[in-house]
């Protein structure tokens, strides 16, 4: 009997220490990866803070440059598209695959912002350089409310990247989310008189609002 309970109580024993060598690697691990996280943000906010500031510089130098510079602003334009897009692709991942935290969402209203003032960017240099190049602005929004409304968002969404496949750099598109509470879309949406999402706006001029087809939309192009 003396043995059992010896047995009894050493079996216990290693099981408090196995729980207790578990508890310190998962805390060790908790709290390295929310410094990698906590390290993250505040590397992204950085990035952010640079990347905000070189478009306003852009913006700034496209109200005073003359003709002979449209060449290589339009080119930084594009090449400042072609990265939201590709920084959009990512955080599209984490929405599919429904990981929505406090922190995508700020992403994700930092990255409408950086789109909104590319567009303004856009609207200025075809003023400045005689229209070169088409613009399509895809506002759509960020909480559709049922399963019909996502379907014909996704669907809108796939036709307007067949147009700018077909289109490459001559036609810049731009998706934002309208109904994401930024003060500067609402601003936008109303100068335009969107008053439904989704909504197609081509060259500023032209507001398609429900399914337009592929063909239909290259036509006003």
């Amino acid at each position: 009997m003396v043995y059992k309970v010896e047995g009894k109580k050493k079996v216990f024993l290693d099981s408090f220490l196995i729980t207790i060598v578990l508890l310190l690697i998962g805390f060790s691990i908790g709290f390295y990866v929310e410094n990698y996280r906590t390290s993250s943000v505040i590397d992204s906010y950085r990035n952010y803070e640079i990347d905000a500031l070189d478009l306003k510089l852009q913006n700034y130098y496209y109200q005073i440059m003359d003709g002979s510079s449209c060449d290589e602003a339009i080119e930084q334009n594009f090449i400042f598209a072609d990265d939201l897009y590709s920084q959009g692709l990512e955080i599209e991942k984490f929405e599919q695959a429904k990981q929505i935290s406090d922190e995508i969402i700020r992403e994700k209203r930092r990255h409408v912002l950086f789109k909104t003032e590319l567009w303004l960017n856009t609207i200025l240099l075809k003023e400045k350089c005689g229209k070169p190049f088409d613009t399509v602005v895809y506002l759509y929004s960020q909480n559709p409310g049922n399963n019909a409304a996502i379907t014909q968002q996704k669907i809108i969404s796939n036709v307007l990247k067949g147009v700018k496949e077909k289109k490459g750099n001559d036609l810049v598109l731009i998706p934002i989310a309208g109904d994401i509470g930024l003060g500067i879309v609402d601003l936008q949406m109303k100068i335009y008189d969107v008053g439904e999402l989704p909504a197609i706006l081509i060259n500023e001029e032209l507001l398609l609002t429900g399914f337009h087809s592929e063909e239909e939309i290259l036509s006003y192009l």
